[in-house]
């Protein structure tokens, strides 16, 4: 004997007003447009320079110098750069340099040489122990660096050229100003040469020993000259006097970059992101123009209704 259920009717189809329709189109339109622009942004634009730029201040704490900093950040910030200062940087920070964009990268870190004279090294300001960064150190990435203050000797981890060639992200475009003892020493530019192979587009460093206050007043007069002169790196560097102390000179890598200019690569910068601020507006505006026209009813291919399932059904016992 089989029954047979009785079948539920189905309800009709109750269609939005062109109010609600126009309600849920602008909802989803500007749902669309918020997704749409975080997603444009996240993208790795990393293929122009960028007006963003850092000082990375590693001798913050034994050798401090406020006034460079504030003059060097006051001139970048005159000529449209967006400044961020790092005074303690550790390994993890050093990690992450590559992934945030900067179009300047100044470096007021201890640097020196290995002692078989085989390659430059850069300080971090975090005191070295033999339990962190194992992996790093297996690799060839970071090392023990011994500084010398004042007849105390102090060991910190060292980051090498290794290191920054393994970095996640790029350098697209980018500037690099090294400070430091050694930094673009004659015959050992693996330090620069990894930068470059990074995407920078320039190195600046010291073929020697330098000192501290020396250094950043010629630093301080360089980021003058390529902003507010506009001069090439090439004449900026041959306008840096040599270290007062140890005769050290200023030099560039690779030799191609001479020519460059900053305001070249920051016009380069400001098209973009006039560019692409462009592509965002003419979006919106299209999707605008064509929720108006969906909710106007001109549209007839979408349609809003709701309804329940019709679930008929029979069974056997």
């Amino acid at each position: 004997m089989s029954k047979r259920r009785r079948l539920t009717p189905r309800r009709k189809r109750r269609a939005f007003s062109k109010k609600q329709l126009a309600t849920f189109s602008i909802i989803f339109a500007a749902a669309i447009v918020v997704v749409s622009t975080i997603l444009l942004f996240q993208q790795p634009h990393n293929d122009h320079f960028s007006l963003k730029a850092a000082i990375v201040d590693q001798l913050s704490v034994e050798l401090p110098n406020p006034t460079f900093v504030n003059n060097v950040n006051a001139c970048l910030t005159e000529y449209g750069f967006s400044v961020s200062y790092y005074n303690k940087p550790d390994v993890e920070f050093f990690k992450g340099l590559a992934r945030n964009n900067y179009g300047i990268i100044v470096l007021r870190v201890h640097s020196a040489m290995r002692d078989d004279n085989s390659t430059v090294d850069f300080f971090t300001s975090e005191p070295f122990n033999t339990q962190d960064h194992v992996q790093e150190r297996d690799e060839g990435l970071v090392v023990k660096g011994t500084l010398n203050y004042s007849g105390t000797k102090k060991d910190y981890f060292a980051i090498t050229h290794k290191f920054v060639e393994k970095l996640e992200g790029n350098f697209p475009k980018s500037i690099v100003i090294a400070m430091g003892c050694w930094s673009l020493k004659q015959g050992l530019e693996q330090m620069a040469d990894a930068f470059i192979k990074k995407e920078a587009k320039a190195y600046v460093g010291w073929t020697d020993k330098v000192e501290i206050s020396s250094v950043d007043d010629e630093t301080a007069k360089l980021a003058r000259r390529l902003l507010v002169e506009n001069k090439t790196i090439e004449q900026v560097v041959n306008e840096t006097s040599p270290d007062p102390y140890f005769g050290s000179t200023q030099r560039y890598y690779p030799a191609s970059a001479g020519g460059i200019r900053l305001s070249d690569l920051m016009r380069e910068a400001k098209g973009t992101s006039s560019s692409v601020n462009s592509a965002i507006l003419g979006y919106c505006c299209n999707l605008a123009l064509a929720v108006v026209d969906s909710s106007n009813g001109k549209s007839k291919d979408l349609k809003w209704a709701t309804h329940q399932t019709d679930l008929s059904a029979s069974s056997t016992v």
